[in-house]
């Protein structure tokens, strides 16, 4: 009964055996209601992000929550295919919007708004396979849905300056601050690792914004249809300034859930350093 009462969830679950399923029954007693309601609490949970307004043309405005995404904790928990059908699933929630936005407002309405929020991004969100999975993410995303990114703005994070992304060709230059904007520290490392998957277009559609980064968003996003916590005036019914309803904030993943410990990793150099000699490795400084 457990188990059908699951059918919705069940394909993004880390498994689907009988003994991944009695550990949930065991955790509440056998009591099914209550086992239920806290495997769906974790599946939502942990997994930040979430589509919340349109922008001034009518498109959907997504917002990527970054700090306190615990990749680490999810990856040990679920399996990597788990997490792209997840990320595949808000896709097409944000295509069928689309869709539901042409028919109200009576024009074509084919792209969306993202916004990356990047305060407490750091050296842990760059662990390989965490960079791995989100590299796969955003091949699937150029391959499944062509030209569905209006802009990715960047904001929030600590700031410091002389660190931007390079003014790409062909950028629209409305969107290109005169002089190179703040960013966060972190930001150059992860996006030099994940670049290289994003087409020159999408490239271009990349923004760092500043400390004006407020100001920046309400020129594109009407004041209400922003949340509060982004600069806007809008909140959830009981009066977040979050709107939680709609944007999942994350968190660390409890280790009881994890499913495993370790994960293989392979890399594309490896070298044997022999007792007595050395080895040396150049690389690029990114930043100070």
């Amino acid at each position: 009964q457990f188990r059908e009462n699951l059918q919705d969830v069940l394909p993004s679950l880390p498994s689907q055996d009988d003994y991944f399923l009695l550990k949930w029954l065991r955790a509440r007693c056998f009591d099914l209601p209550k086992s239920e309601a806290m495997l769906r609490k974790v599946i939502r949970k942990y997994m930040s992000g979430g589509m919340c307004g349109y922008d001034r043309e009518g498109s959907p405005v997504w917002y990527e929550i970054i700090g306190p995404l615990d990749a680490k904790g999810l990856l040990y928990s679920a399996s990597k295919q788990d997490l792209l059908k997840n990320k595949f699933r808000d896709c097409e929630v944000l295509r069928h919007e689309c869709e539901k936005q042409s028919q109200k407002l009576g024009k074509k309405i084919e792209m969306v708004m993202m916004v990356y929020d990047c305060e407490g991004l750091s050296l842990k969100h760059l662990w390989k396979p965490a960079v791995e999975t989100y590299s796969e993410l955003l091949t699937m995303f150029e391959e499944n849905y062509p030209e569905s990114l209006k802009h990715l703005f960047i904001v929030k994070g600590e700031f410091s300056p002389g660190v931007p992304i390079p003014p790409q060709p062909g950028a629209d230059p409305t969107l290109t601050p005169p002089h190179p904007p703040p960013a966060p520290r972190i930001f150059p490392v992860a996006y030099n690792l994940v670049k290289h998957f994003l087409s020159e277009d999408t490239r271009k559609k990349v923004v760092v914004l500043g400390s004006n980064w407020k100001e920046v968003l309400q020129q594109h996003i009407d004041p209400a249809q922003i949340p509060v916590e982004y600069g806007g005036t809008l909140t959830d019914p009981d009066g977040d300034p979050k709107c939680s309803s709609k944007i999942n904030y994350g968190g660390d993943v409890p280790q009881h859930y994890y499913m495993r410990d370790q994960l293989t990793q392979q890399y594309e150099h490896t070298v044997v350093v022999n007792r007595g000699s050395s080895h040396q490795v150049e690389y690029e400084i990114l930043f100070p």
